[in-house]
């Protein structure tokens, strides 16, 4: 399955499947695939299937599910990012990349240190998209709308929360002994305001290092994914 190319629908069955859109002209017009040809298709929701074409029409494909692989390519745990909104390549970065370390989801938030409080949101999730098909995940990382931070840290959320800062006296994040469900806050560029931390401090966020050297925002949400998805 590793050079496989894959797909995605919303349209899938119990037997058969359909492809429409973006997915359709891929399959028909640019890789050209026929009747009889077996593929890997997503739901977005944790369901891979594999399915032979049955048929390729103007507007949809349709196919017959041969075999499912639940959960494919999935973490055992769960690992969401809160993140400061960065600058749109840096954030593009970000998307792509936390999507193949296994992100379950992604919260943008709006800090003391944004610069541009906004983003593409229908290209951000065509990158996830596109991230996922790529290394062949069974579900979509869920990106949620821009948050401001001083409200998002009162709501409840994950059993292990981590704030990252770059403050010497804190203890440098390392791989659990056991897998466990996590957020992740990472600021944006500048970092969190003291005032931020804090207050994640007081909502029951463990303050942690990452390096010993300064990380740029993506990087820093990426060494974190590496530590904590299972």
């Amino acid at each position: 399955m590793a050079n496989e190319q894959f797909f995605f629908s919303r349209e899938i069955a119990a037997d058969t499947l359909l492809l429409r859109g973006d997915e359709h002209i891929h399959l028909s017009r640019v890789l050209r695939k026929k009747p009889g040809e077996h593929i890997h298709v997503s739901d977005g929701e944790g369901r891979l299937v594999e399915a032979q074409i049955l048929s390729i029409e103007k507007d949809t494909s349709r196919a017959k599910i041969l075999r499912d692989f639940p959960a494919r390519g999935e973490a055992q745990n769960r690992v969401a990012l809160a993140v400061g909104i960065i600058k749109p390549a840096h954030w593009e970065i970000l998307l792509e990349k936390s999507a193949e370390l296994g992100v379950y989801e992604i919260f943008p938030l709006i800090t003391r240190y944004t610069v541009k409080a906004d983003y593409r949101r229908e290209r951000s999730e065509k990158i996830l998209l596109s991230a996922v098909k790529q290394c062949g995940r069974s579900r979509i990382p869920r990106l949620h709308p821009p948050a401001e931070f001083t409200e998002f840290i009162k709501q409840p959320h994950y059993p292990k929360i981590y704030i990252c800062d770059d403050q010497d006296t804190y203890p440098r994040l390392r791989v659990p002994q056991t897998s466990e469900d996590a957020l992740i806050f990472v600021g944006p560029e500048g970092g969190f305001h003291p005032d931020e931390v804090r207050l994640a401090i007081a909502a029951g966020a463990n303050p942690v290092l990452l390096a010993n050297r300064r990380l740029r925002s993506e990087t820093a949400c990426l060494l974190a994914l590496s530590y904590l998805v299972v």
